[in-house]
């Protein structure tokens, strides 16, 4: 549980940091971040946190190069920000 725990302590803290400095930017450091992420939800069998993870990758890629769509990479981050949140109350 210890590793759940951490595993959702590193999401909040990256997605923190992101807010603050903005979706707009998105780098591809962050893109490293989330491939780091997805690999450790997959030891979990975390599916659903694994797709939120992916679908931000896809277009945090999208805006780290210039041409993404900011409202699709909100909706990604406020599905894994409430995942997390969520995720950390029924935990405590």
């Amino acid at each position: 549980m210890e590793d759940y725990s951490q595993l959702m302590q590193k999401i909040s803290s990256w997605s923190e940091e992101l807010l603050l400095r903005g979706l707009s930017q998105f780098t591809l450091r962050d893109i490293e971040v989330l491939e780091q992420l997805v690999v450790e939800t997959l030891r979990f069998q975390m599916n659903f946190l694994r797709e939120v993870l992916e679908h931000m990758i896809e277009e945090g890629r999208r805006i780290a190069l210039g041409n993404g769509n900011e409202g699709l990479m909100l909706l990604h981050y406020c599905r894994l920000t409430q995942y997390v949140q969520l995720s950390t109350q029924e935990t405590s």
